[in-house]
């Protein structure tokens, strides 16, 4: 399969710290993975790193057969527009804007998106499109980060604990939403998460540990998200 997505001894220090120590991957098209580990493992700091937010101390990372680290930052920015996606563990909606504004803030300039009435339909949210986030529920806010996020149709998104601050209910919607995302369009997923059951229903889990990666398992039979049972986290 074609990886979309490659990493050459990547790491990462802030200051006298060195929080990932020398890491390379692969990750193949239409696949999700998931980066499991503790809090404090390094796995935001590998999954900010891949996603081109933050630029690693040393190594190479490749989106196909670009090299994100040597682009420019106008370059990258670019990349990241048309490429990229990312949801975060606490949504990061605006404020001030409507559901549906933060939304089509996600199209973008240079390539055809997702239409927008499919993507609400699919994500269950035409009903909040004219609220604002404080008006909304965890799982609500959740979902239009995801549809903001995919609208672009990203060749990858980038997850960072999309469920931390959701309940079980919420968690396994959000994760079943996702793989439907995947399967529907194509793209491929990274999750970071410290919960084993969302690993699970992954196509592949990157366990990792004290800035390095301790485990790389192929999933042949990833459980179903509404199949989760909560309690099993690290």
């Amino acid at each position: 399969m074609e990886h979309i997505l490659r990493a050459a001894e990547i790491q990462k220090n802030y200051g006298p710290e060195l929080v990932l120590k020398g890491i390379s991957l692969e990750i193949e098209a239409n696949t999700f993975t998931a980066i499991l580990g503790p809090s404090g493992s390094g796995k935001s700091t590998l999954l900010n790193t891949l996603s081109g937010l933050s630029k690693p101390s040393s190594g190479q990372i490749y989106w196909r057969d670009t090299e994100v680290t040597g682009l420019s930052e106008p370059k990258l920015a670019d990349l990241k527009q048309n490429c990229a996606g990312n949801v975060f563990q606490n949504y990061l909606l605006l404020n001030n804007l409507t559901v549906e504004e933060n939304i089509k803030i996600g199209i973008p300039r240079k390539k055809e998106s997702i239409s927008f009435d499919r993507l609400v339909g699919i994500l269950e949210i035409r009903d909040i499109l004219k609220k604002f986030p404080a008006q909304l529920s965890g799982g609500q806010q959740q979902r239009a980060a995801i549809a903001r996020a995919v609208i672009k149709c990203p060749d990858l998104l980038f997850c960072d604990e999309a469920t931390g601050a959701l309940d079980e209910t919420n968690s396994k919607k959000v994760v079943s939403l996702l793989h439907g995302l995947k399967k529907t369009f194509g793209i491929t997923i990274l999750f970071t998460t410290h919960n084993r059951q969302i690993a699970e229903t992954a196509d592949r889990v990157l366990t990792m540990k004290d800035g390095l990666l301790h485990g790389d398992v192929k999933n042949d039979k990833p459980i179903l998200p509404e199949k989760m049972v909560w309690g099993d986290e690290l």
